[in-house]
């Protein structure tokens, strides 16, 4: 029935095939490029560096948790004033990713601008921090911001640092994040309920 169907349907919308058979032909072939576009994909994925592949994937994850921290918590109101700022330490693709996708949206009534962070003790008061540093170097980051309404968000640490209030990890090939709630409090940033939730212990 429904293969009946379809062939009627083809043949009266294709009548002039015959007289035309370039364009039809060129009319399947436009139909054809997106499965053959998903054939190649998936074949590539097969034989693709799987570390390039990690690093693409935590990149977009790592831009979504920024986003959402951004858009799901609440700052202070001295802060709700200009643009909101997201600052990113050391990785400038992940400054590419979030510009690109996500700096036209708002966060609250502010305007969301991401910049890059080169100078480690001249960060200012962002409203949120992310770096990958470690040891000295994020002991000097952490300084810089003290105990400013900053939301300081770390990646790959073995625990939650003293002065970091998010520390993204990987876990069972996915990428989580725990929180310290009392960090968060002492800056004056009200953790929403949907991010509390997300978030998990170690």
């Amino acid at each position: 029935m429904t293969s009946t169907g379809t062939y009627l349907t083809t043949k009266r919308r294709f009548a002039f095939a015959p007289t035309r058979p370039f364009a039809a032909r060129r009319w399947g072939l436009w139909l054809a490029l997106p499965v053959l576009a998903t054939l190649v994909w998936a074949v590539q994925g097969g034989v693709q560096d799987p570390k390039l592949d990690t690093t693409d994937t935590q990149l977009l994850l790592k831009g979504q948790y920024l986003f959402q921290f951004a858009k799901g918590n609440d700052w202070p109101e001295t802060s709700k004033s200009g643009p909101f700022v997201l600052a990113v330490h050391g990785k400038p693709e992940l400054v590419e990713e979030l510009a690109a996708k996500y700096a036209s949206h708002p966060i609250g009534s502010q305007p969301l601008r991401v910049v890059a962070v080169e100078d480690l003790s001249a960060v200012g008061e962002p409203h949120v921090l992310y770096s990958e540093a470690s040891g000295s170097d994020l002991a000097v980051l952490l300084g810089a911001v003290k105990d400013a309404p900053t939301l300081v968000v770390t990646f790959g640490q073995e625990a939650l640092v003293a002065g970091a209030t998010v520390n993204l990890f990987g876990s069972d090939r996915q990428l989580r994040y725990e929180i310290n709630a009392r960090d968060a409090e002492k800056r004056g940033i009200l953790i929403g309920n949907r991010i509390a939730s997300w978030a998990v212990q170690r």
